[in-house]
């Protein structure tokens, strides 16, 4: 067979292969081959081509070792099934082999994160240390000009987009719990916003303060209470954390608190709007740990909760 007719052959008999109808094929191969009369598609050859024909179809039906070619139904379904086993492979473990446990660590973390909400929520709603409160404020918003870059780049590590940024991260290296955890807690942190802003409803500090030096693009109006950046920047260390060894699962916590003074620095928000914001975080962080569950402390720990 030249190479003009099996160009022609295989515009015949592909559509039949690509739907899955190899039947088909073999009805029209015979009609072609004379076995019957030719019909459809089949009627376009001569029959000097019958045999060249019938050659191009086993080639196109069968592989290179003689066994039938799958179809593409099948090769879709294998590579679902191969998606299914990678997706399942990494979620049960890191890819460093540690499975995954629940701490009790984290139900108290969350408990503690909770009961730090509630108390700075009634020190403001009954301005109990007010005064102290402003004080710290007006010590921290002072600080020498020269700590503006830092800071400001040390508070976008608390924007909400960093939830979802760190997310896909951990998705392209193979944490899909971490993934997940982290997508829960960007719609947690939005919900659980909200509803304390509206229990407190407290002013920022340039509505209430005379004297606040506002830097960058900080927010002067609005609700202050509690802090968005230290609710994300506490979550994504809660979460994040476990999943470090060694010192290095300090590193998140100190990049917290650095977002934290960040706010107060920037006049955004009074120190106790910050520490209920972290409570927060860590409260949903937590939680998600508790859910989710944390890598192990060795690839050789098992854990009957994985």
């Amino acid at each position: 067979m030249n190479r003009s007719q099996a160009s022609r052959c295989q515009s015949v008999w592909q559509p039949y292969m690509e739907s899955g109808r190899p039947r088909e094929v073999v009805m029209l191969a015979a009609s072609a081959a004379g076995k019957g009369r030719p019909r459809g598609r089949a009627a376009q050859y001569s029959a000097g081509s019958r045999w060249s024909v019938c050659a191009c179809v086993v080639a196109m039906t069968t592989d290179a070792a003689g066994e039938p070619a799958p179809s593409a139904a099948a090769g879709r379904a294998g590579r679902a099934r191969k998606l299914g086993r990678w997706l399942a492979r990494w979620w049960s473990q890191t890819p460093d082999g540690r499975t995954y446990r629940r701490r009790r660590a984290d139900a108290v973390m969350a408990a503690a994160g909770l009961g730090v909400v509630v108390v700075c929520g009634v020190l403001v709603a009954n301005r109990t240390v007010l005064g102290t409160d402003v004080a710290v404020f007006r010590r921290i918003n002072q600080w020498p000009a020269w700590l503006y870059r830092p800071m400001w780049t040390a508070q976008l590590s608390g924007v909400i987009g960093a939830l979802p940024l760190v997310a896909a991260a951990a998705a392209l290296l193979r944490r899909l719990r971490l993934a997940a955890a982290l997508a829960a807690a960007t719609l947690l942190k939005v919900w659980l916003e909200a509803v304390a802003k509206m229990v407190v409803q407290r002013d920022r500090p340039a509505e209430t303060l005379h004297d606040v030096i506002l830097r960058g693009n900080s927010a002067a109006h609005g609700l202050s209470f509690p802090s968005g950046h230290a609710m994300v920047i506490f979550a994504i260390a809660a979460v994040v954390a476990p999943y470090f060894k060694g010192w290095w699962n300090v590193l998140p916590w100190v990049l917290a608190a650095a977002v934290c003074l960040s706010r107060v620095y920037l006049g955004a928000h009074f120190p106790l709007d910050v520490v209920a914001g972290a409570g927060l975080g860590l409260f949903i962080g937590a939680v998600l740990n508790l859910v989710f569950g944390v890598p192990s402390a060795s690839s050789g720990t098992t854990c009957a909760s994985r």
